[in-house]
C-alpha cells in the first residue's frame, strides 16, 4: 500500500514537471526549426541559423545580454541593502504606524505598473536620471523591494532575536553580532529575495522602456519588438536566451550559498 502511494506521487509529482516543461520543449522547437508545416507533430528542417545571426553577427546581443545580468545583479543588491534592516525593523521593533508600514510597503504591487512607472519617470526627469543605468535600476528596484521586505521581514520573525539578544548580554559588538549569528541564519531568506529580485529585474520590459528611453538595451527589449512583428523563430531564441541567462545567474547564487554555508562549518569545526 504505501509502495502504491508513493508511486503515485511520485507519477503525479512527473507528470506536472513534463507538463510545466512542454512549453519549454515547443520552444527550443521554434527555435531550431526551418520548415514545420502544419500539422507535422516535428519540425522537418532543423537548423540553428537564428542563433548563427543573434549571437555571432549580431554584436548588440552581447551587450543586451551583459547589460541585463550587471543591471540585475545591481538591482538585487541594492535591494537587499535596503530590505535587510527593514525586514528586521518590521519583525522585532514596535513604532506607530507599523501596520500601515507594512500596507505601504505593498502599494506598487498593488497600483498597476504603468502608472507607478509613469509617476516615476516625472522625478526621473527632473533628476536627470531619465534615460540612464541608475534610472533604470532604481525603478525596478521600487517592484523588487516590496518582495524582498517581504520574505525578510517573515524571516526575521521565524528565527526571532533571542540570540542576538544574549550575545548582547555577553558583550559581543554589532558587528560580531551580524556575521556569526544573524548572517547565518537569514542567508536562505537572503537568497530567496536575491532570487526573485533578479527574476523580476531581468524579465521588466516597460519600465526598461519608459525610464531607459531607449538607451538602456536589455534582452527584453531585444524580445519584445520580434514578438510584436511576428518574427517567432527570432522570439524563441532570445527567449531561450532569456531563460538561460536567468538560470545560470540563478545557479551561480546557489552555489555561493552552498559554498559560503560549507566555509561557515569548516569555520566553526
Amino acid at each position: 500500500m504505501i509502495k502504491k502511494r508513493q508511486f503515485l506521487s511520485k507519477g503525479f509529482f512527473y507528470f506536472w514537471v513534463f507538463i510545466s516543461a512542454t512549453p519549454l520543449l515547443l520552444l527550443i522547437l521554434i527555435s531550431v526549426s526551418i520548415f514545420w508545416p502544419y500539422p507535422t507533430l516535428f519540425p522537418e528542417t532543423i537548423s540553428f541559423e537564428y542563433y548563427e545571426r543573434l549571437f555571432i553577427n549580431n554584436p548588440r546581443t552581447w551587450e543586451a545580454i551583459r547589460t541585463s545580468i550587471f543591471l540585475a545583479f545591481f538591482v538585487s543588491i541594492v535591494t537587499l541593502i535596503a530590505a535587510v534592516p527593514a525586514g528586521k525593523a518590521l519583525a522585532h521593533y514596535q513604532f506607530v504606524g507599523k501596520k500601515v508600514v507594512k500596507a505601504l510597503v505593498l502599494v506598487p504591487l498593488v497600483v498597476p505598473g504603468m502608472a507607478v512607472t509613469m509617476g516615476i519617470q516625472v522625478s526621473m526627469i527632473r533628476l536627470g536620471l531619465s534615460g540612464t543605468f541608475l534610472g533604470v535600476a532604481l525603478v525596478h528596484g521600487v517592484f523588487t523591494l516590496p518582495y524582498a521586505i517581504r520574505i525578510m521581514s517573515n524571516v526575521f520573525e521565524l528565527v526571532g532575536d533571542k540570540l542576538e539578544s544574549q550575545a548582547t548580554v555577553l558583550g559581543a559588538k554589532p558587528v560580531f553580532i551580524f556575521r556569526y549569528i544573524t548572517l547565518p541564519q537569514i542567508m536562505p531568506g537572503i537568497l530567496a529575495a536575491a532570487t526573485i529580485s533578479f527574476t523580476i529585474s531581468i524579465a521588466q520590459y516597460i519600465t526598461t522602456f519608459i525610464v531607459g528611453g531607449g538607451r538602456v538595451i536589455t534582452v527584453t527589449m531585444l524580445l519584445l519588438p520580434h514578438i510584436q512583428g511576428g518574427e517567432t523563430h527570432v522570439a524563441a531564441v532570445y527567449s531561450m536566451l532569456l531563460i538561460g541567462v536567468s538560470l545560470i545567474s540563478l545557479s551561480l547564487m546557489e552555489y555561493v550559498l552552498r559554498r559560503y554555508y560549507r566555509l561557515e562549518n569548516v569555520a566553526y569545526m
